[in-house]
């Protein structure tokens, strides 16, 4: 009888992780828009693996594509894949640069934090901070 109960019991731990899982890779889609004074920066969750932060501040702006994983602790790790300047931008990462951050979905609104990178002064705080569904 215990044996039984342990095996229901380790099968329901598997499901829960298995539908966690599902859960996370569903959650990282779509798009995401920060608004802040001059500039907007829009998260965009693409095929599996691929994000772009695409930042714009008035006729000029930048697109960062990246390649990304997600880590059991939920950071996500990204490496800069290319970058597609319009006009003149202030900051932008080079190609195969690396940074790390934290982005925490609640319905229609979502937290980037925790972000760190090496090579790109004032990253975090033009994208840290609170963001919308660009779904409808």
């Amino acid at each position: 009888m215990f044996r039984s109960l342990l095996a229901v019991a380790v099968a329901a731990g598997f499901a829960v992780a298995a539908d966690e899982k599902k859960e996370d890779k569903a959650v990282l889609k779509g798009t995401w828009t920060k608004e802040t004074n001059d500039l907007t920066v829009d998260v965009k969750f693409g095929k599996e693996g691929e994000l772009a932060f695409v930042a714009t501040a008035g006729d000029n702006g930048v697109t960062v594509n990246c390649k990304y994983t997600v880590e059991k602790d939920g950071t996500i790790k990204a490496k800069v894949k290319s970058t597609e300047e319009k006009g003149s931008f202030p900051a932008k990462p080079k190609d195969d640069s690396e940074f790390t951050f934290k982005f925490k979905i609640d319905g229609k609104s979502a937290k980037l934090s925790d972000f760190e990178a090496k090579d790109l002064d004032g990253g975090k705080e033009a994208v840290e901070g609170e963001y919308s569904s660009k779904e409808k």
